[in-house]
């Protein structure tokens, strides 16, 4: 089964917005077997959004289409969706109420404008949105199923995974496997050397999809038995750098090897601003391992806080390996954690040095064991290495528990 996704907005054409909606339609379509052959980001106009529909329809069983269905002048996809199919839009009375009695509970009288996301057309069916006001919608057009979704994130996963994905899975005949395996820690094309000799010849398919903190790896087959041979094989060559399978992030995974060794964590952050922190502590559970973080940017608030030494300070400076164990035995003494962790560097774009450049960062880990520390030179994008620091240090605490640092 093969699938076109078509975006809409003006936002995503403009670059004010990122298209991550196409990206994870995508990866939830190939989980289950459905390929996506095709691609479209249309403005919020009608004609183009019907000229884009025909296009799809021409090419795919299955086409997702997000954005332009809340309540301004601008979300014209219902109209367009009517003009493609010949269907008229009618007022359902009964949500009318729903969504008034909604905006009710909240203390505020529902907008005029908001009165739109009650009109549906007379043709298909109404995808229930149960994050937000506006619905999707879905009919079948000479074999070729049309789901229309808006263009929020988090309503669009929602409904996707309630409505779209279950259906999709019992319609699809592919029997085609997926396997996704996450690196960090080493470049593309380290990993793709490092590969080589399983890949020459294998009838699996292998892509390469890096990320600027990742590479993922996706093996795809009609054999299941020839993806799981393959995926052993890159365990075998590459499993240090492999941290999770699926879409589980790296947080997630470390997260996971805390819990089941029954460790607790604790964070000193200086140039990363309370990042790593963040990422950790969007993880539902967290707190069964995470303790506590803290920012600590300038001098005295390393040596008041984390009890760093001035004469460390004076003698290596504050972006050090030095600098960095300190605060990591500070923060694991401070917190009564097992493992206490530290990022000091210059994120830039100003304050390098011929010694310490611009991207020059330092990572800490102490568990009261074996203290570790090193140092990284990224690049001169003040965000990037903010990223790439909390990347680091969190894979730094994934191998410490692996017994691989």
């Amino acid at each position: 089964m093969n699938s076109a996704i078509v975006t809409i907005g003006d936002e995503l054409l403009g670059g004010y917005t990122i298209d991550s909606n196409a990206t994870w339609i995508g990866r939830k379509l190939i989980d289950i077997g459905v390929r996506t052959i095709w691609k479209s980001t249309v403005p919020d106009q009608k004609n183009e959004i019907v000229n884009a529909l025909s296009i799809a329809t021409e090419k795919a069983d299955v086409v997702i289409c997000t954005g332009g269905l809340g309540p301004t002048r601008d979300d014209v996809t219902r109209d367009a969706y009517c003009e493609f199919t010949g269907a008229e839009l009618e007022m359902d009375e009964q949500y009318l109420k729903e969504l008034s009695a909604r905006f009710e509970r909240r203390g505020v009288d529902m907008p005029e404008s908001n009165q739109s996301q009650g009109l549906v057309p007379d043709m298909g069916s109404v995808i229930p949105n149960p994050k937000g006001s506006a619905r999707g919608l879905s009919c079948s057009i000479d074999g070729t199923w049309i789901c229309i979704l808006p263009g929020v994130p988090a309503e669009m996963k929602v409904m996707m995974e309630e409505s779209i994905l279950p259906e999709l899975g019992q319609m699809s005949t592919n029997d085609l496997f997926v396997t996704n395996i996450r690196t960090t820690g080493v470049m593309e094309s380290k990993l793709h050397d490092i590969l080589n000799s399983v890949m020459v010849g294998s009838p699996v398919s292998i892509s390469f999809l890096p990320g600027f903190s990742g590479v993922d790896l996706r093996l795809t087959s009609e054999d299941k038995t020839l993806v799981k041979e393959l995926s052993r094989q890159v365990y075998d060559l590459a499993g240090k750098y492999i941290y999770a399978e699926d879409w589980k992030t790296l947080e997630e995974s470390v997260g996971d090897c805390l819990r089941e060794k029954s460790l607790t964590i604790a964070l000193a952050e200086s140039c990363t601003g309370g990042l790593l922190g963040d990422r950790m502590t969007n993880i539902p559970g967290s707190s069964d391992y995470f303790l506590g973080s803290v920012v600590c940017y300038s001098n005295e608030a390393k040596m008041n806080l984390m009890g760093v030494r001035k004469e460390t300070l004076e003698s290596f400076g504050s972006v050090s390996e030095e600098v960095a164990a300190e605060m990591a035995a500070g923060a694991r003494e401070k917190f009564n954690a097992d493992i206490g962790v530290s990022i000091t560097g210059v994120a830039g774009p100003n304050g390098g040095t011929k010694e310490k450049p611009v991207g020059y960062t330092c990572f800490g880990l102490d568990d009261g064991i074996k203290p570790f520390s090193r140092s990284v030179t990224f690049y001169r994008d003040r965000r990037f290495n903010k990223e790439l620091s909390a990347q680091t240090a969190l894979n730094s605490v994934r191998l410490r528990i692996a017994g691989q640092i």
